[in-house]
């Protein structure tokens, strides 16, 4: 969530990913939603990378994982998030392995977290999620959260990593402006992401807008506040007047803020649900209504990115 000026001198990386729009699905209806999300329907905040705008998290997912992901890569999915603490990198690579879609196809995003960046293992870390990741590179590598005295050296590292070929991109997790502003004194690959709480109890207006306004994708994670927004009265009030649910409307309001939404679910008829909002928009009026929901209140009060306690 944050702030930079980009010096972006020896690692800037041109290729551009195009989301994989050749995998045919085996059911009419899975093609129906691969076609609308593969057709140009991607976020430009950077001009380094496009990512497709709604993506595929796997956050708690467990055992159902390598299921979820295959089942995912079937309805059109591109954009997979995973992280070292998730514990789900090895279930992810079986997940696209078993779908048999071209690694090339899709987008793999996982994270480095606060206690191997604290322990000094970073290398480790690293090592151990390409391997667990099954191929020859990570499309994108994330800091998950701001261990401040410890940015600069894993940054550092991840650099060495991009330099190598082992690692396309990088970016941040719950970083806020000043963490960015501070890493981008010293940072020799721009970051192209900053993955951010985002839903409409928790807006981060400021954030989002900021780290799009100096190049950088916000990213919302449990864009969907864990389903605990889905009863609400307004939300509720729009599905019906689109013939769409609690969810299409908070994942379209997101993608419609230039937001890249990761929604996550074990159920395929959820996952189809969730992908299925490119045949509809909001109304500048209907964006209002949603935006005026926010409560500037986390779905956890310890995500703090300056005083989270883990």
């Amino acid at each position: 969530m944050g702030a930079k000026k980009m010096n972006r001198r020896d690692f800037l990386i041109n290729s551009m990913i195009t989301g994989g729009g050749l995998f045919l699905t085996k059911s009419a209806e899975a093609a129906v939603l691969s076609e609308s999300v593969t057709r140009g329907k991607y976020s430009s905040t950077n001009e380094q990378v496009k990512l497709p705008q709604i993506g595929f998290g796997t956050m708690a997912l467990g055992a159902s994982t390598s299921k979820c992901v295959s089942e995912a890569v079937e309805l059109g999915y591109r954009l997979f998030d995973t992280a070292r603490d998730y514990g789900t990198e090895r279930e992810v690579f079986q997940g696209i392995k078993d779908s048999g879609i071209n690694r090339k196809e899709v987008f793999i995003t996982t994270k480095i977290g606060p206690a191997d960046m604290r322990n000094g293992v970073q290398r480790g870390a690293i090592e151990k999620s390409i391997e667990l990741l099954g191929y020859d590179y990570i499309d994108l590598f994330l800091i998950h959260w701001p261990v401040v005295d410890k940015i600069q050296e894993t940054w550092r590292i991840l650099e060495e990593y991009v330099g190598a070929g082992k690692i396309k991109y990088l970016g941040l997790s719950n970083f806020n402006p000043h963490h960015i502003q501070n890493l981008m004194s010293y940072a020799r690959v721009k970051p192209i992401v900053n993955q951010l709480e985002i839903n409409p109890y928790f807006a981060n207006f400021g954030l989002a807008e900021y780290s799009k306004a100096i190049g950088i994708t916000a990213e919302c994670w449990s864009p969907l506040r864990q389903a605990k927004a889905l009863d609400d009265e307004t939300l509720g009030s729009l599905a019906k007047k689109y013939g769409k649910s609690p969810a299409q409307i908070i994942l379209r309001w997101e993608i419609q803020r230039g937001l890249v939404a990761i929604p996550r679910s074990s159920k395929k008829e959820h996952m189809a649900e969730n992908i299925n909002i490119f045949d509809f928009e909001l109304t500048p009026e209907d964006m209002q209504s949603v935006n005026a929901l926010n409560r500037d209140e986390r779905n956890n009060p310890r995500n703090n990115p300056d005083r989270f306690p883990w």
